[in-house]
């Protein structure tokens, strides 16, 4: 701020008194006579300087206070915008551990899997063993009884023209082997027995233990001529291979009952015929084949199930 100067005095002669203040108005020249012309414009124009520096002083007062409030604005902002920087950095650190957490979960979900996968694989295998060891003769791999039938149940001719045959087969004298050899020779020479009739049938045929020394084949798609043949050929192979024990080889036989499906027959009727034909065998002195007759007309209501419920020997 600019300091008011004062008006320095009036110089004096010695003796003479000095001047006296003006009377008049400072600001329309008047002025006393005989005093300097240019003192009171003088006057005049600091005063219009002091006015113009206080405008200026309130002006500058003004842009002071603008310049505060956009201070404060930009504080207020700069605080904001580092309040949203600190709040991106834990978004994006927040956001990097849930991603790591996804990915062990990701990691944990895939070892899961893999177990789980692992899981059903055994699942399936034990499934699988249970069902072979339920639908399989656990000493000779044979079909097992029930398994057995059911395969003949799908197999079995349904429609004019389809063939089929049936072989009931027993091991002849198997007690005598079992009481002199022991049941572990038994056990040997009911493998080889079904190794023989393997050997002689397809793939698509089935041969199943229905009990003891008591085995059935159907051999699908076939004639009794063919069947005839094919049984002949499991009896030789039995009778021509004796079975290796710790006692020595020991010689077996087996006789044959052979029924082909009659028109219409059904499963039931024609394993009742093969068995007639296996016990006509062992009447007829064992280790032979016998064929069974012609079938004839039985209702299909009265069609029961038998065979290998008894030791023919």
């Amino acid at each position: 701020m600019t300091t008011r100067r004062l008006p320095e005095p009036v110089a004096t002669t010695d003796g003479e008194a000095p001047p006296e203040p003006e009377t008049g108005q400072r600001g329309n020249g008047a002025k006393r006579p005989g005093g300097p012309a240019n003192v009171f414009s003088l006057f005049d124009n600091e005063e219009a300087i002091l006015d113009r520096t206080e405008v200026m002083l309130t002006q500058l007062a003004a842009v002071a206070d603008g310049v505060k409030v956009l201070a404060e604005a930009y504080r207020r902002g700069y605080r904001e915008q580092r309040r949203l920087v600190r709040l991106s950095d834990r978004m994006q650190a927040d956001l990097q551990k849930a991603n790591k957490r996804l990915g062990e979960q990701q990691r944990d979900l895939q070892n899961l899997n893999e177990a789980l996968s692992g899981e059903i694989e055994t699942s399936a295998r034990l499934e699988a063993e249970l069902r072979r060891l339920a639908d399989t003769d656990p000493l000779t791999g044979a079909l097992a009884r029930r398994r057995f039938l059911e395969v003949c149940a799908r197999d079995w001719p349904r429609r004019p023209g389809q063939r089929a045959c049936l072989l009931m087969l027993d091991l002849d004298r198997f007690k005598l082997v079992n009481d002199s050899h022991g049941h572990a020779a038994g056990d040997a020479a009911l493998i080889a027995f079904v190794v023989a009739c393997r050997s002689a049938l397809r793939s698509l045929d089935a041969v199943g233990r229905l009990g003891g020394e008591e085995f059935a084949v159907l051999l699908v798609e076939t004639g009794p001529e063919d069947a005839a043949v094919i049984a002949e050929r499991i009896r030789a192979t039995v009778a021509g291979n004796p079975v290796a024990t710790e006692d020595g080889p020991i010689g077996i036989t087996v006789s044959i009952g052979l029924a082909a499906a009659g028109p219409g027959e059904s499963f039931q009727s024609a394993m009742r015929r093969a068995d007639a034909a296996l016990y006509a065998a062992k009447r007829g002195g064992r280790n032979r084949v016998e064929r069974a007759p012609s079938p004839e007309a039985e209702p299909e209501t009265h069609a029961q199930e038998t065979g290998g419920s008894e030791t023919r020997g």
